[in-house]
């Protein structure tokens, strides 16, 4: 895998509208809903723009309002817009209605613009000044253009020696009825991936075994069975959370071949929205791995930035280096001064 390429970090994937409503609120009697623009890959791409890198979004935005919504909020954070295909359609949207640290999502994203022309893009000349390409498995449980396009993007960046991060982002919602050739997908594009963002359960799908990951040795052996299932992965992140009668803690973990870190747990007392945080954890990690951080800084930077959104409103981690580099997970109750 080669870090030293030149170019731009693309992120491909689609871009959504999402309306939340207030804490305590129903959908069913919600007088009003908050507006922000989400989607995971776009998530990863304003982190690592916010952080220095050259970023730029691959997608297909409706030719409508929301669709210069949606650019201007991509080019606020810092992320390239100049690759983006706007198209006669709509804009997908999702609807948040949060409780606590957890909450409930209905999705809203059938026909929209990007599912009908995310196959419009001219992969091999992309890939020739591409650095890094990340995208995620939502793409592949858009219908067939958009999988089409996510494996023939891949398949460009692979042959062109691009550096491929894939997060396998399962949402069950998505791929609730899809066939048994759909679901192979994800693990042709894990079959390309260089780095996998993928937890223990996610590895279980992919290579149809049941895993143990109860313990540090438990979540080992699935990387290593991961690593063994897939020739050209490098590197494995993931984060795990638990709850108990205290609330939430979340940790990370990294994998190379030849070696892990995991991080402990950290405890969340204040969740304002948990949306967003693994994207930030992907894109801290992404950047750790530019960066030739260890195992355990990569995993230690992604613990922070996953912990820090859980406290930003909105899908997006807001921030600058030197404070995603400040960021102690396991301290976060101080102020600042």
């Amino acid at each position: 895998m080669n870090c030293e390429r030149t170019g731009a970090i693309f992120c491909f994937g689609e871009l959504l509208l999402r309306l939340s409503t207030p804490p305590g609120a129903r959908f069913s009697n919600a007088a009003q809903m908050a507006v922000n623009v989400g989607g995971a890959e776009s998530n990863v791409a304003a982190l690592l723009a916010q952080l220095g890198h050259d970023v730029e979004m691959l997608s297909v935005l409706p030719t409508s309002a929301l669709g210069d919504l949606c650019l201007a909020e991509l080019r606020r954070h810092g992320v390239g817009t100049a690759s983006v295909v706007r198209a006669e359609g709509r804009l997908g949207l999702y609807f948040f209605e949060p409780n606590g640290a957890g909450g409930r999502i209905i999705y809203d994203r059938h026909d929209t613009a990007f599912a009908a022309e995310a196959g419009g893009f001219d992969w091999p000349t992309l890939a020739d000044r591409a650095r890094w390409f990340h995208l995620s498995g939502i793409n592949l449980a858009l219908g067939k253009v958009a999988a089409d396009a996510a494996l023939t993007a891949a398949s460009a960046m692979r042959a062109a020696g691009v550096p491929i991060s894939f997060d396998v982002n399962h949402r069950a919602s998505l791929w609730e009825g899809k066939s048994e050739a759909e679901l192979a997908a994800v693990r042709d594009l894990a079959t390309m991936a260089n780095v996998l963002f993928a937890s223990p359960l996610d590895i279980s799908r992919l290579i149809r075994m049941e895993l143990r990951a109860g313990s540090a040795d438990g979540r080992r052996a699935a990387a290593e069975a991961a690593f063994s299932h897939f020739p050209n992965i490098q590197h494995i992140a993931s984060t795990r959370r638990m709850f108990d009668n205290t609330g939430l803690q979340i940790g990370a973990r990294f994998d190379t071949r030849a070696t892990g870190s995991e991080t402990p747990s950290a405890r969340i007392s204040n969740v304002i929205d948990r949306i967003g945080s693994g994207d930030a954890f992907a894109g801290a990690v992404i950047d750790g791995i530019l960066r030739g951080c260890s195992p355990e800084q990569c995993a230690t930077a992604g613990l922070a930035a996953a912990v820090a959104k859980h406290g930003m409103a909105g899908d997006r981690w807001i921030g600058t280096r030197a404070e995603l580099e400040s960021t102690d997970p396991f301290n976060t109750g101080d102020i600042r001064r």
